[in-house]
């Protein structure tokens, strides 16, 4: 099992629309930036269809559980650094290697929630989203 590392690359982003802290996923034992993950702080309607926490795996890297391994180091950071014991994930239904990743995390199942006609991302063809919430406690 390949061991990652997490760097805050949140300073590369001059303007961020909701404050964020993105780190880069690294892994040592290949030198190469295998994806992207993010805290968001999200309030309102926008938490319930773009959730806390984000992530994107490059297509070469997927299908080793680098997704899991990042957002359970950044929970850790973020319980420690900020205090901050729970998190709202959403996925697309038709994400599979997402909602698979969320399952092996401690979650409770939200729903399925129709996003709203005026959003963006109804506008960018995401019309629902799957909705959790992971507790560290």
């Amino acid at each position: 099992m390949k061991k990652i590392t997490l760097r805050n690359v949140t300073h590369e982003f001059e303007i961020l629309d909701v404050e964020s802290i993105i780190f880069d996923i690294y892994v040592e034992a290949i030198d190469r930036v295998v994806g992207r993950c993010e805290f968001r702080y999200e309030t309102g309607r926008d938490l319930w269809f773009y959730g806390h926490i984000g992530y994107v795996i490059y297509p070469p890297y997927r299908g080793h559980n680098y997704a899991y391994k990042a957002c359970m180091q950044m929970f850790a950071y973020l319980r420690k650094e900020k205090g901050l014991q729970e998190f709202v994930i959403t996925c697309n239904p038709d994400n599979i290697a997402s909602k698979k990743t969320i399952l092996k995390m401690n979650h409770k199942y939200i729903g399925c929630l129709d996003v709203d006609e005026d959003h963006e991302l109804y506008a960018q063809g995401e019309p629902q989203k799957e909705v959790f919430v992971v507790s560290l406690s």
